[in-house]
């Protein structure tokens, strides 16, 4: 924003030039802008109120007659002094920071304070008889530059906007509740409280509309519903006292008209009753005594997470409110609300819209975005479609087009999404197999309970499923985990339980109590939960963890829900929620011991696991899931996957890669391992066949060759 001077400021500095080119001054400094400004009527009067203007006078003329002169037979050059020069950069700074575009007599006399081994500075703090705050004031106050009264209708305007009238669907008796409040004797301020997007400014709305039709009782027919301008408010006072002064100043004339309902949009725009350091910023606490006195009613809407904040700091404000709860809507009345929207969006983009896609974005934005409330969002998605249908001049906003705007919001192919998680839902445990080899029974298992969750045949009220993974290491617990978040077309989020041993870790979940660090963090659980509702959720080693993570699961596990440390809900309903554990793997080998040796490791470790977790919590599992040994057909089928990988890698290096029979069977004997599973396949093929490759790639043929691996006297070769 380029900054300008006002004409007193260029008034006092043309003064200055012309004592400095009298006194033949080589320099301009701040003594002579004193002198300068000392020849405005405005801040003479300011000063003789605040201190004594002739002294001042007196004193900085005596300093410039001190100063060096040039000889009347040298041509006269002025120019700014380093001092000077700072001086209008402390100014244009303290003009930027007030949001005003022309410097002004309190910015320059302000930026005279902030200089350093000053006269100017000097003599102005020793002549002045009152503090440099209220100097300052004085000079707004009395300047012409800056008018601090509001009392004419025409200043009055440049704080208060009339609430634009709409129409609303529903939400009546919400409105009916405000007109009886706003009706009361005491407590006729109005707090709406909801989240983002359910309406709170739409209602607002509503009653200016039904003021203009005069569908409000006696009282009110004459009343102007008028949005406060907290920001204009704010905007240049830049000392103690001005925000005061001016806040002041509204309220009484807007008390005088005695017709005016405020209506202030976001209550946190108002800081909060000694929020600010020193309390110059805070407009709420000088709203109190017009609500304390009933002189203007308030309309103020709020979050409540701001409430929540508010009521930390000062209670008592609230009990000047009568607070009104504005729900999110259910999918049949946000597409009432909607409906009455859409001619004003299908007019605006000059598109029509299909009738299946109010449905489609109430669905689509319930699931995807979970920054806001309905019917916000799903109107925002219908407004994105109707620009994206405008801008690739499509005369119609159809399913397809709003799924495409939703994919540009959300980052994510909904079209393709929808239509492959039906596919695999239809082939979801043959999609398993392919990728988790000899599991099937535990595969089986988990693909059926998700199927009959999907179908609606389980509780609602619940997770789409909860399970504990049980077996030795390396057999694909959570590797599962993994392809199934491919599988439903869902993130994967991980947790690594074994970073929650302690018994105050177990609270980052959910968050820190009040008074604790990290508390206004929120809870890492329920603020990735919130974030993406719909989930796969692997707590990792669960027996790692504390076991007041039990507790927390059994919440989740029951009812779906789960409250964070600051009371807001966290919706798991559509999580599946995967637990694996280890728990019982020393005892995992009495299962091949004896003349019965039909029991595995896993199954042996599944019963370890009812000694380890209670019943409580294995009862509200939708499973415990076995999963079997590893044995060598399926150590094989790990080894050419492992070997088909390898393969994918370097084909972009355009290299074909064999293995023999002997150095395949070698790979097998040494990477099978029932007791590491899995994982040791891969460190053998890693620790075997990656390092031929590496040195053939650096500093052999590097590119388009075929690599055969051989195993000869007990060594592979290439």
């Amino acid at each position: 924003m380029p900054i300008t001077q006002t004409a007193n400021v260029t008034g006092a500095l043309v003064e200055a030039f012309g004592i400095a080119n009298e006194k033949r001054n080589e320099f301009l400094t701040p003594e002579h802008l004193v002198a300068g400004f000392l020849k405005d009527r405005d801040f003479w009067d300011a000063f003789c109120k605040c201190g004594r203007a002739e002294e001042l006078e007196a004193d900085i003329y005596q300093y410039i007659n001190s100063l060096d002169k040039i000889p009347e037979d040298q041509e006269l050059s002025i120019e700014f002094s380093a001092q000077l020069k700072e001086l209008f950069d402390i100014a244009g700074n303290a003009a930027a920071s007030a949001m005003v575009q022309a410097v002004q007599t309190h910015h320059i006399i302000y930026s005279i304070f902030q200089l350093e081994e000053s006269y100017a500075r000097f003599y102005l703090e020793k002549s002045l008889d009152c503090s440099i705050p209220d100097f300052l004031n004085s000079l707004i106050s009395l300047s012409d530059e800056v008018d601090g009264s509001v009392e004419s209708g025409e200043k009055l305007a440049r704080y208060l906007t009339p609430v634009l009238p709409r129409e609303i669907v529903g939400m009546k008796n919400e409105a009916d509740k405000i007109l009886r409040v706003l009706c009361r004797k005491t407590r006729s301020n109005v707090l709406l409280a909801g989240g983002r997007g359910v309406g709170k400014t739409a209602l607002a709305g509503g009653i200016a509309d039904r003021l203009e039709k005069g569908k409000v009782p006696g009282m009110l027919k004459d009343c102007l519903f008028m949005e406060l301008n907290t920001i204009t408010i704010l905007s240049g006072t830049q000392y103690r006292g001005d925000l005061e002064s001016r806040v002041h100043s509204i309220m009484e004339s807007i008390a005088d008209q005695e017709n005016i309902i405020l209506y202030i949009d976001e209550l946190k725009s108002l800081g909060g009753t000694s929020k600010t350091e020193d309390g110059s910023k805070d407009i709420l606490s000088l709203l109190v005594p017009y609500m304390k006195s009933g002189a203007v009613k308030f309309v103020i809407s709020a979050t409540h997470e701001d409430i929540k904040k508010l009521t930390a700091t000062d209670n008592g404000v609230l009990g000047l409110f009568r607070q009104i709860d504005i729900e999110e809507p259910s999918d049949e009345n946000a597409a009432k609300i909607i409906k009455g929207i859409l001619p004003e969006l299908s007019e605006h983009h000059g598109v029509k819209y299909d009738k299946d896609v109010i449905a489609q974005a109430i669905s689509l934005s319930r699931r995807y975005i979970q920054d806001r409330c309905l019917p916000d969002k799903a109107i925002d998605l219908l407004d994105e479609a109707g620009a994206y249908a405008q801008t690739h001049n499509e005369k119609k906003v159809t399913e397809k087009i709003v799924a495409q705007a939703l994919a540009d919001i959300c980052r994510i192919d909904v079209a393709a999404s929808d239509n492959e998680t039906k596919d695999d839902l239809y082939n979801m445990e043959e999609g398993l197999k392919k990728k988790i080899y000899g599991q099937e029974k535990a595969i089986r298992k988990v693909s059926e309970a998700i199927l009959m969750s999907k179908a609606g045949l389980l509780d609602n009220d619940k997770t789409i499923g909860s399970f504990l993974f049980v077996g030795p290491t390396g057999v694909g617990k959570t590797e599962l985990s993994k392809v199934l978040a491919k599988q439903l077309h869902v993130p994967l989020h991980r947790f690594d339980m074994s970073e929650y041993s302690e018994k105050h870790s177990v609270a980052k979940l959910i968050g820190s109590p009040a008074g604790y660090v990290g508390y206004d963090d929120g809870g890492i659980l329920t603020d990735t939960v919130r974030k993406n509702p719909y989930c796969v959720l692997l707590l990792d080693e669960i027996e790692k963890a504390h076991e007041d993570i039990y507790n927390l699961l059994l919440q989740v596990m029951d009812y779906a829900v789960i409250s964070d440390n600051k009371g807001r809900k966290v919706d798991f309903r559509n999580v599946v929620l995967i637990m694996t554990s280890n728990a019982g793997a020393r005892y995992a080998h009495k299962a091949a011991v004896g003349f019965d040796r039909t029991a595995n490791a896993g199954e042996a470790m599944a019963k370890e696991v009812k000694s380890v977790f209670a019943p409580e919590f294995i009862n509200r599992l939708t499973s415990v899931v076995v999963f079997n040994d590893m044995d060598k057909t399926m150590a094989g089928m790990i080894l050419d996957d492992k070997i088909s990988k390898l393969q994918s890698r370097l084909d972009a290096k355009g290299i074909t890669l064999e293995v023999s029979p002997e150095a395949y069977e070698a790979l097998l004997k040494e990477g099978f391992s029932p007791t590491y599973g899995a994982r040791e396949i891969e460190r053998v093929v890693n620790s075997r066949l990656t390092p031929l490759l590496m040195k053939e790639i650096l500093f052999g043929r590097k590119k388009g060759f075929t690599a055969s691996i051989r195993y000869e006297n007990g060594e592979f070769t290439l």
